[in-house]
C-alpha cells in the first residue's frame, strides 16, 4: 500500500477508510508535476477494484499547504499546442475517474489549495477546511494568462453556480475558509485544533448516509445560477466587463468562453472547450510575460539571488521599531505586525501616535473583512503594537524603521537617536524614497549596519520593497533585510544606493512628462487615459495625487538633476503645495476629490494643446502622441538605470516596474517591451522625440549601442561592459 514515492497510504481495515497523505520529497510544498500525477493515476485505478473500500481522504502533511497547484516549470518545457493539450487531457480524465469513483472522496484543505490542487479538491464528493488565515482557496490561472484546465471551468460554477463562480475565475481571486463555507465551495470548517476531531464526525455522518448542508440562496441567486437565461445573463455581463477591463488579457475571455459551453452543452463538451481554450492562450506573449513575472518574483524571494554567500545567516529579527506614526509608518507598522513581530512606534507626540493607532485599527478590520486573517488572530497581532514617545523604549528593537518626513537634516537627528539608544548589534533602516541613506549612516556609529528599506504606498497591497544597498552596509544586513521582506509575503529587490533607488528614478521621468503636458496645456484626463489605454492601473497625475503633491515635489526636486535640460515640473508642484493642492488627502491636486472618490479634473493652468506628435507604429502597437512622450521617458530611464548598474540585470528592473507600479503586467515590464519593440525601433523612436520635444529624449547610450550592435538587452553581454553615461 505505500510503494509511492510521493503519497503514504493509511487504510482503517475495520471502516474500509483509506487516507491518502501526500508529502512530495525535497519540497517546501505539494504540486501537480508528472511523477504525483502518475501515481495519483495508479491510486485511482488500485481504488476503483477495491470491493473493500468504503470512504477515500485526501490529506497533505506539507505545513500550510494542501496543494499549491499545477507545476508551471512542467508547463514552460511543452513547446507546442499539441503537447500542452496532451497534458491537459491527461490531467482532465483523471480527475474525471476521481470524480467518479463509486465511494466518497474527500479534500482535507489545510493551507493553500490554488489553480490545480483547488481542481483537485472539486474532483471529490466533499471538501472540507480548516480556518486559519493560511487556508486560501483560489483559481489564480488567469493572473499568469491562463485559465484553469483540469476542469475548474466546469465544476465551479456547476458547485457554487456561475455568479459566484466567475469572479473567482477572473478576478483570481482567494476565500479563506468561512468564506468558502458561505459559497458552498466547502462543506464544513473546523477549527485547527479541533479538525481531527471534526473529521471523524464528518465521515461518520457521511457513512451513516446524512447529506452535508448547504448554503441557502434567495431567489435572484437561484435565477441567475440555475436558469438558462439567468446563467446567459451573468455570462454576457462578465463578458462586457471584461471587455471594458481586460482587453489585452485574452485568458478572461477564454475562461468564459470554457464555462458557457459547460452550461450550454454539458460537462464533456466544456471540458473539450476548456481544453482547446487552454492550448490557445498559453502560448500567447501575454500569457508568457505574466508567467515569466511569477518566476521572476520566486527569484526574488531567493536568498541567494542577493546574497552570494551562502554562509551568511540573517540576524534574528523578533522586534522592530518604527519611528513615525503618519501613513507610511503606520502602514509599516501594521503590515510587520500582521506577520507577526513585535512593533513598537514612536512618534513625538502622543496624538501623532493615537492617529496612526487609528489607521493601524482600519487596516486590521479591513483584513478582517476581506478574509486575509482571523478575528481572534487579528486582535493578537494588533495587541503586539505598542506607542512611544521616549526614546529609551526602543533598546529592546532589533531592527528600527525610519518613516519621517523627507528632510534630511530630520533623518539625521533620527538616526543620532537611533544609534544612541539602540544594541550596538542592532540594524538601522530608512523608508526615504529619495533621500541618501549614506549621509544618513554617517552620523552612526554602525554604518555597517544600515541600509533603505524603501516601501511603497499602501504598503499592505504593494508587494514590493526595495532593499537598498549602501557602499558600508554589511552582507549580513543585506541578507537580514531580505529575509525579514520575505517574512512579510513580499518580493525584495536589492537596489544600489542611488537618488531615487530604482522604481521612484524610472518613475520620474515618466511623471515628469505628464506634467510637462499639462503646464503646455493637455487636458488632465486624456494624459491620465493615454496611460491607462497603454495598461497602465491608473495615470500619472491620477498617481501623483494619490502619493500626496507634497511627497511627490520633494523627490521631483532630488531628481531633476537626472534630466538634461530644466523642468518646470518642480516649480508647477510647489505651486500646488501653496495652493494646498495636495491631491487626494486635501480634496483637491490634479483631481477633485469627494468621499475619498475621484471627481472631474481641476481645471488646466494654461489652456491650450502640446506640440502635435503623429502616432507611431512599433511591434503590434499604435502609440498616440501622448503615449510616446510618457513611455518613451519612462523606458529610456529604466534602460539607463541599468546601465548605471542600479540593478544588475534587466530582469529586475521588469519585476520592480510591475510590483511597484503596475506597468502593465501583460508587457513583462520596460526591459522586455523594449526587446518586444526592438532596440533600433526605440533608438529611432526616441530620436524622433529628441528632436521633435528636446534633449531628454536622447536615447541612452545602452541603448544606442545595443542598437548598433543589433543586441537585445536581455541578450546582452553585462551591461558594465557598456557605456554608462548618456
Amino acid at each position: 500500500m505505500n510503494d509511492y514515492r510521493n503519497f503514504h497510504i493509511e487504510r482503517d481495515a475495520a471502516t474500509g477508510i483509506v487516507t491518502a497523505w501526500c508529502d512530495m520529497p525535497g519540497k517546501p510544498v505539494n504540486v501537480l508535476d508528472e511523477s504525483l500525477l502518475r501515481e495519483l493515476h495508479a491510486l485511482v485505478e488500485s481504488w476503483q477494484s477495491d470491493p473493500g473500500l468504503k470512504f477515500v481522504v485526501l490529506r497533505s502533511r506539507k505545513s500550510g499547504c494542501f496543494f499549491a497547484g499545477a507545476d508551471l516549470n512542467q508547463l514552460e518545457q511543452l513547446t507546442t499546442a499539441a503537447e500542452i493539450g496532451l497534458v491537459i487531457e491527461a490531467g482532465q480524465q483523471l480527475f474525471d475517474r476521481l470524480s467518479k469513483l463509486s465511494v466518497p472522496t474527500l479534500a482535507v484543505i489545510e493551507g493553500t489549495c490554488l489553480g490545480g490542487g483547488l481542481e483537485l479538491a472539486l474532483a471529490c464528493t466533499y471538501r472540507v477546511a480548516t480556518d486559519d488565515s493560511a487556508t486560501k482557496l483560489g483559481l489564480p490561472e488567469t493572473m499568469l494568462g491562463l485559465i484553469p484546465g483540469w476542469g475548474g471551468t466546469q465544476r465551479l460554477p456547476r458547485l457554487i453556480g456561475v455568479s459566484s463562480a466567475l469572479p473567482l475565475i477572473l478576478e483570481g481571486r482567494q476565500l479563506n475558509g468561512a468564506k468558502a463555507l458561505k459559497r458552498g465551495l466547502v462543506d464544513a470548517v473546523f477549527p485547527k485544533d479541533k479538525l481531527e476531531a471534526g473529521l471523524q464526525s464528518f465521515v461518520a455522518d457521511r457513512l451513516a448516509g446524512q447529506p452535508v448542508s448547504r448554503p441557502k440562496t434567495g431567489v435572484v441567486p437561484w435565477l441567475l445560477d440555475r436558469t438558462r437565461l439567468g446563467q446567459q445573463f451573468v455570462i454576457n455581463t462578465a463578458r462586457k466587463l471584461v471587455t471594458r477591463k481586460f482587453s489585452q488579457y485574452p485568458a478572461p475571455q477564454a475562461a468564459i468562453a470554457a464555462v458557457e459551453a459547460g452550461l450550454k452543452y454539458g460537462l464533456e463538451r466544456g471540458l473539450q472547450v476548456e481544453r482547446e481554450q487552454f492550448c490557445r492562450v498559453a502560448p500567447t506573449n501575454v500569457s508568457k510575460n505574466l508567467r515569466k513575472l511569477f518566476f521572476l518574483r520566486e527569484r526574488s524571494r531567493k536568498p541567494s539571488t542577493w546574497v552570494a554567500d551562502s554562509t551568511i545567516a540573517p540576524q534574528p529579527i523578533q522586534t522592530i521599531a518604527v519611528i513615525g506614526a503618519g501613513t507610511m509608518g503606520a502602514g509599516i507598522a501594521q503590515a510587520v505586525a500582521f506577520s507577526g513581530f513585535r512593533v513598537i512606534l514612536k512618534d513625538l507626540e502622543q496624538r501623532y501616535i493615537d492617529a496612526g493607532l487609528e489607521k493601524i485599527d482600519k487596516l486590521f478590520r479591513d483584513a478582517v473583512k476581506a478574509g486575509a486573517i482571523g478575528k481572534e488572530e487579528a486582535a493578537i497581532r494588533r495587541n503586539s503594537i505598542i506607542g512611544v514617545t521616549q526614546w529609551e523604549a526602543l533598546a529592546v528593537a532589533d531592527l528600527a524603521i525610519e518613516a519621517v518626513v523627507e528632510r534630511l537634516a530630520v533623518k539625521q537627528d533620527v538616526f543620532r537617536e537611533l544609534d544612541r539608544v539602540l544594541r550596538p548589534d542592532a540594524i538601522i533602516a530608512s523608508n526615504t524614497s529619495a533621500l541618501s541613506i549614506s549621509e544618513c549612516a554617517a552620523v552612526t556609529q554602525r554604518p555597517e549596519r544600515v541600509a533603505g528599506l524603501h516601501f511603497f504606498n499602501p504598503v499592505h497591497k504593494l508587494p514590493l520593497v526595495e532593499v537598498v544597498r549602501t557602499p558600508g552596509a554589511s552582507e549580513r544586513t543585506i541578507a537580514t533585510l531580505v529575509a525579514l521582506v520575505r517574512q512579510l509575503g513580499k518580493a525584495p529587490l536589492v537596489v544600489a544606493e542611488r537618488p531615487g533607488f530604482l522604481v521612484n528614478r524610472v518613475l520620474s521621468p515618466y511623471f515628469d512628462e505628464a506634467v510637462r503636458l499639462v503646464c503646455e496645456g493637455a487636458d488632465v484626463a486624456d494624459v491620465d487615459r493615454a496611460a491607462v489605454r497603454f495598461g497602465m492601473p491608473m495615470g500619472p497625475l491620477e498617481l501623483l495625487d494619490s502619493v500626496g503633491i507634497d511627497v511627490a515635489a520633494d523627490v521631483a526636486g532630488t531628481l531633476s538633476v537626472f534630466s538634461p535640460e530644466e523642468s518646470p515640473t518642480p516649480a508647477r508642484l510647489q505651486e500646488m503645495c501653496q495652493a494646498r493642492l495636495l491631491g487626494k488627502k486635501s480634496g483637491m491636486g490634479f483631481y477633485r476629490y469627494k468621499n475619498g472618490r475621484k471627481q472631474k479634473p481641476l481645471p488646466t493652468p494654461h489652456p491650450g494643446s502640446p506640440p502635435h506628435i503623429a502616432s507611431l507604429h512599433i511591434g503590434t502597437d499604435e502609440l498616440t502622441g501622448l503615449q510616446q512622450r510618457l513611455v518613451f521617458r519612462l523606458l529610456n530611464e529604466a534602460a539607463q538605470c541599468l546601465a548605471e548598474q542600479i540593478v544588475s540585470e534587466p530582469w529586475m528592473i521588469d519585476l520592480g516596474m510591475v510590483l511597484g507600479t503596475g506597468y502593465a503586467p501583460f508587457r513583462g515590464g520596460p526591459m522586455q517591451t523594449i526587446d518586444d519593440w526592438g532596440v533600433k525601433n526605440c533608438s529611432t523612436a526616441l530620436q524622433r522625440l529628441a528632436d521633435h520635444c528636446g534633449r531628454r529624449f536622447d536615447p541612452c547610450a545602452l541603448i544606442k549601442e545595443l542598437s548598433e550592435q543589433g543586441q537585445t538587452l536581455y541578450g546582452a553581454k553585462r551591461p558594465e561592459l557598456v557605456g554608462a553615461s548618456r
